[in-house]
């Protein structure tokens, strides 16, 4: 009797044993964000157009390709009149001089818009007054180093018309 059961536990731990395999899938997903602080709501296709490509040659630093975007029969970018050059050559004296316009350019062009008698003005402190900019807003300004004077914003602004024509980048009045 002891035999049979002692064959019993052997045939028992020697015995063929089920093996199961299980397919685990793991599914990753990745949210990406991205912040814009243009709004482009509104904002007619022609003027985005143009604002990527002043945005693209400011930040590459392409004094001419810069000035070939502006509009050539209205275009403003000195109080003082017309610099022999154009504007490539007037940005790049007021670069020698320590302030690059094209550096300004770029900032100016990732704050906020606003409308202003039919013309799309970066940024949108072109029409603000000392009494109607937020704290908030003036924090947004703040890498411009831009000022107030009297009533309204003095700082560089850039405008473009709905249909895609740069047609000032001027600084103080």
């Amino acid at each position: 009797m002891l035999a049979g059961a002692a064959g019993f536990i052997v045939g028992d731990r020697t015995a063929e044993s089920e093996t199961s395999t299980t397919t685990v899938t793991v599914t990753r997903t990745v949210t990406q964000t991205q912040t814009s602080t243009v709004d482009t709501l509104g904002v007619p296709e022609a003027v985005l157009e143009k604002r990527a490509a002043m945005l693209q040659a400011a930040e590459d630093g392409d004094y001419d390709a810069l000035a070939e975007l502006a509009d050539p029969d209205e275009f403003s970018y000195t109080f003082g009149g017309p610099v022999e050059g154009g504007p490539a050559a007037y940005w790049r004296q007021l670069a020698k001089e320590g302030e690059d316009p094209l550096e300004v350019l770029v900032e100016i062009l990732q704050l906020p818009y606003t409308l202003s008698t039919g013309i799309f003005v970066w940024p949108f402190a072109y029409d603000k007054t000392v009494d109607t900019i937020t704290d908030y807003e003036r924090e947004l300004l703040e890498p411009l180093t831009t000022s107030f004077a009297g009533e309204g914003y003095l700082g560089w602004r850039a405008g473009i018309r709905p249909t895609g024509r740069w047609v000032f980048f001027v600084a103080g009045d």
